[in-house]
């Protein structure tokens, strides 16, 4: 009965993620509608805020993190328009940057920094700190998430119990099937 309790909270916690991706977004569309630059940038910060959680497996982390991903393609096809919101991608690159949080500030450089990379103008050495910031967030992912990597960086302790242990590294292979 503990794990039916549990997938039926889990459930829970997705529906209200996706929930909150899709609220988000529904303003965040309308700002887009509107050219309105600084609501789009503050509803997909609130919205991309909806995958600060622990509470999901990986499997139904990756559905929420899939709603959100296709929310930010609409916001990268108003980025590439510059005429619709006034901002060079320079400046709005910059502008990201400043996002409350690192989850969302993380995503939305992520967002503008595909349109950025496809400027023939764009400065190497931000392109750099671009590659730098994406590759420190898969890297600690990678670290966190492998219980191989973690002996050798002293994390070995923290897999819990061996039932719940197993259940991890089951979901985490489902994730990487899922994935790949």
């Amino acid at each position: 009965m503990i794990v039916a309790d549990g997938i039926d909270d889990e459930e829970k916690w997705l529906a209200e993620g996706i929930a909150g991706v899709q609220h988000h977004a529904f303003f965040m569309h309308r700002a887009l509608d509107d050219n309105n630059l600084r609501d789009a940038l503050k509803y997909s910060s609130l919205m991309l805020s909806e995958l600060r959680t622990s509470r999901l497996s990986p499997h139904k982390y990756y559905e929420l993190y899939m709603r959100a991903f296709d929310e930010l393609r609409r916001l990268e096809l108003f980025f590439k328009d510059e005429s619709r919101h006034g901002v060079s991608i320079f400046d709005l690159y910059e502008l990201v940057q400043h996002a409350g949080n690192v989850l969302p500030r993380l995503y939305l450089l992520c967002t503008v920094g595909s349109v950025y990379l496809r400027c023939k103008d764009a400065p190497v050495k931000e392109v750099s700190t671009l590659i730098g910031w994406c590759y420190g967030a898969t890297e600690s992912c990678l670290i966190f998430g492998d219980p191989e990597l973690r002996p050798s960086i002293g994390l070995s302790g923290l897999q819990g119990p061996g039932r719940i242990r197993d259940k991890r590294e089951k979901e985490r292979n489902e994730l990487r099937d899922l994935v790949i």
